[in-house]
């Protein structure tokens, strides 16, 4: 994945710079500048790739939608990032926070319905107000 290629190119540049310093305290510039300009390469590839994967997140947003409406949408969307051929669809759902008695609506409707159509569909560890939907 691009993320994947993104820190390992971090990765390379730490090596480099960590080189770069062990070069110095041996006095030795021209390895030191080497590996300066081979690190900035790595920290140019690595945020062109973070930039390009950042790109190619499909996400819809459904939250403060009725629920019938929020499934229209995302039924819509699954299919756009289909057509994208998208690896995965992030769908913003909310915590129901503003829903009646802080019971979410939208969130289980959507579970319920991705499931009935046979999706792999996930609650976002990093954010319980999105799912995320496997397409591949």
């Amino acid at each position: 994945s691009l993320r994947l290629k993104a820190t390992q190119e971090g990765d390379r540049m730490g090596k480099c710079f960590k080189e770069r310093n062990e070069a110095k305290a041996r006095n030795d510039q021209q390895r030191a500048k080497e590996l300066t300009q081979r690190g900035e390469a790595h920290r140019a590839n690595m945020m062109l790739l973070d930039k390009e994967a950042s790109a190619k997140i499909f996400q819809v947003e459904l939250h403060g939608l009725y629920v019938s409406e929020a499934e229209s949408y995302f039924d819509i969307s699954v299919q756009e990032a289909r057509d994208r051929e998208e690896s995965s669809l992030r769908v913003i759902v909310g915590k129901g926070i503003h829903s009646d008695n802080n019971i979410p609506k939208i969130k289980p409707a959507i579970l319920a319905h991705a499931k009935s159509l046979g999706l792999p569909i996930e609650v976002d560890p990093r954010n319980e107000g999105c799912l995320i939907v496997s397409l591949k």
